[in-house]
């Protein structure tokens, strides 16, 4: 074998049978391999950064590995926006690029000039920053060894993305026709009897004498496999949770004991239940400053509090707070969970949590709407949810359009995600393709704002050519709505950039021209199941008004519980009613 006939072998063997790219001269052979190899397909993408959110969005709807291949230069670096994608959310992805021969680079010349082979960039220490590893091969054992490692790195451990940079003249190189396959993963073995022991001991302690405990489940969770016995665990134990965003598709939203999401845009009454626990224990979450804040001393001030992880690095930033940390793989949570006693909740405690929800959960406390007559954002995400398969496949974009679906969606079994810690705006468009090509017979809901499309309309033309069944939602606010709240916050609703210089386009013509449906709502009542119906894509453009808001939202110099709409001083009181906090004026 050559070693693109080697790659295409390779990534066939593990699973990986879906190729997506952008060809090029630096990447042809390893294409042409692809195409000659019956085990594995590619799929053309109008642009390389959506190739990387499509292979993103793999791993978040299979657990199979997403793999992008990529030309020189900026065929390579424009993978960069993906790659970012998965590397703060933890996804495993492989992403190969071509590059010149060795002989025509800039390495061969032995000198530091900035370029020497056409198109040659070094993609490797560019991307490094955002990915677990980089390599670039330059022979054909390298290529063998270096894809087995990468392929290790990727998926084990705290996951990410790895990049493989393949010269053209190693890609044409004879490596023989040994394939070197990664061992399936062993079965979880449990801890160390002893280390186990001593991790349940530290939970018991901590626990123990806790009169108001909260759990925050966060996405490591899920990503370990553990999910299902953590809800269970919790269910069982009765202890009140709360959950980070991209923990949100973990369980289901009718347990008895989950009060919805934590943070800047967070669950009001989620965020009250943080602020007043007593104890709280952090699962597989790095608590960032959308959950925090920016000022960490304001969050859960009156707790005690421990916090599991993966990563020994994330846990490090917590000295400064004093809070408990404990470095663990969470596929043994299920174990550390089993041996831990736990004494129960406070009656106190289970009421006023039981409280909270009542008058949170899963209710639309936004004013805009009403107060201007235009169409809720949030009426329409839950008219949606109320439509849409069980097992359907939801992808929520960026800005405004995310915080109004991830605050309103009432999941069961749907698959809800996003690019949590990335955000960049397009990603939901092109991660929908990517699930509607892995997943061909779930429904898939793509949630997108009007500015958002623009960053990756010509991915339309890659959902036409494969003929994918998507229902794009257009929540359009006319402009940046995300940021024109924030300019009417602090800088006297000077709209530069966000209103005043951004082209609205006509997304009836911008649709039309690619031959897919569009329907324009303007009312709940028009969002019909019909609609969701269909064997073929259609964009549903819902008309919003320009300065519908994000209801809650937390503003600068405030504690998670105190987001605007503000309720008045004695509702702040009551419902704050274990903690005493004083109100920023």
């Amino acid at each position: 074998m050559t070693g693109a006939e080697y790659i295409a072998e390779f990534l066939s063997r593990h699973g990986c049978d879906k190729v997506f790219l952008l060809t090029g001269g630096a990447c042809a052979f390893i294409v042409d391999a692809i195409a000659r190899n019956p085990k594995v397909d590619y799929y053309c993408f109008a642009h390389e950064q959506a190739a990387a959110m499509a292979a993103d969005a793999t791993w978040r709807v299979s657990r199979n590995v997403g793999v992008t291949m990529a030309t020189s230069g900026p065929g390579a670096t424009n993978l960069l926006t993906g790659i970012a994608c998965s590397y703060f959310d933890s996804i495993p992805s492989i992403h190969i690029t071509g590059q010149v021969n060795l002989g025509e680079s800039a390495a061969h010349l032995g000198v530091r000039v900035r370029q020497a082979g056409f198109q040659e960039a070094n993609i490797v220490d560019i991307a490094r920053p955002i990915t677990k590893y980089a390599v670039q091969v330059r022979s054909g054992d390298e290529l063998r060894h270096e894809l087995f490692k990468a392929y290790e790195i990727a998926t084990t451990a705290r996951m990410g993305p790895v990049l493989i940079d393949v010269p053209m003249n190693v890609q044409q190189e004879e490596v023989g026709a040994h394939i070197d396959a990664v061992p399936p993963a062993a079965g979880d073995t449990g801890l160390d009897q002893e280390e186990a022991e001593i991790l349940a001991n530290n939970l018991t302690s901590f626990l123990r004498g806790s009169e108001r405990p909260c759990v925050l489940f966060g996405a490591g969770v899920s990503l370990a496999g553990v999910e299902l016995e953590a809800a269970k665990w919790l269910e069982g134990n009765r202890i009140p949770f709360v959950s980070s965003w991209n923990a949100l598709s973990s369980f289901r939203h009718d347990a008895t004991n989950f009060c919805g999401q934590v943070g800047v845009y967070g669950n009001r009454g989620g965020n009250y239940i943080v602020q007043n626990c007593d104890a709280l224990l952090v699962l597989g979450s790095r608590l960032d400053n959308r959950q925090r804040s920016g000022n960490t001393k304001n969050f859960a001030p009156d707790a005690k509090v421990m916090v599991f992880d993966v990563d020994e690095e994330e846990l490090k930033k917590y000295e400064a707070d004093g809070y408990e940390t404990r470095c663990l793989d969470l596929v043994h949570l299920p174990e550390i969970l089993s041996r831990t006693e736990f004494s129960g909740v406070a009656g106190i405690w289970t009421e006023y949590a039981a409280g909270m929800k009542a008058n949170y959960f899963n209710k639309d406390i936004s004013t805009y709407a009403s107060r201007h007559n235009t169409l809720s954002p949030y009426a329409v995400v839950r008219q949606i949810n109320g439509l849409i398969d069980e097992e359907a496949i939801v992808v929520a974009d960026c800005g405004a359009n995310l915080c109004w679906v991830y605050q309103s969606f009432f999941r069961t079994a749907q698959n809800l995600f996003t690019a949590g810690g990335n955000s960049p705006m397009g990603y939901s468009l092109p991660a929908a393709i990517g699930a509607a090509i892995e997943a061909p017979k779930r429904q898939i809901v793509c949630f997108i704002g009007d500015g958002g499309l623009l960053l990756n309309s010509q991915e339309l033309q890659t959902l036409v050519e494969y003929d994918l069944n998507i229902v794009i939602v257009i929540l359009n606010n006319s402009g940046y709505g995300i940021i024109r709240q924030f300019q009417d916050n602090y800088m006297d609703s000077r709209h530069e950039a966000s209103g005043k210089g951004v082209g609205l386009a006509d997304f009836s013509a911008l649709v039309g021209a690619y031959g897919i449906d569009y329907v324009r709502v303007e009312s709940v009542d028009a969002l019909t199941p019909e609609l969701f119906d269909r064997r073929k894509a259609v964009v549903i453009d819902t008309i919003l008004g320009e300065g519908t808001l994000i209801e809650p939202k937390l503003e600068m110099g405030r504690p998670i519980n105190d987001q605007f709409p503000y309720v008045d001083d004695a509702a702040f009181e009551a419902e704050n009613q274990f903690v005493t906090f004083s109100r920023t004026r």
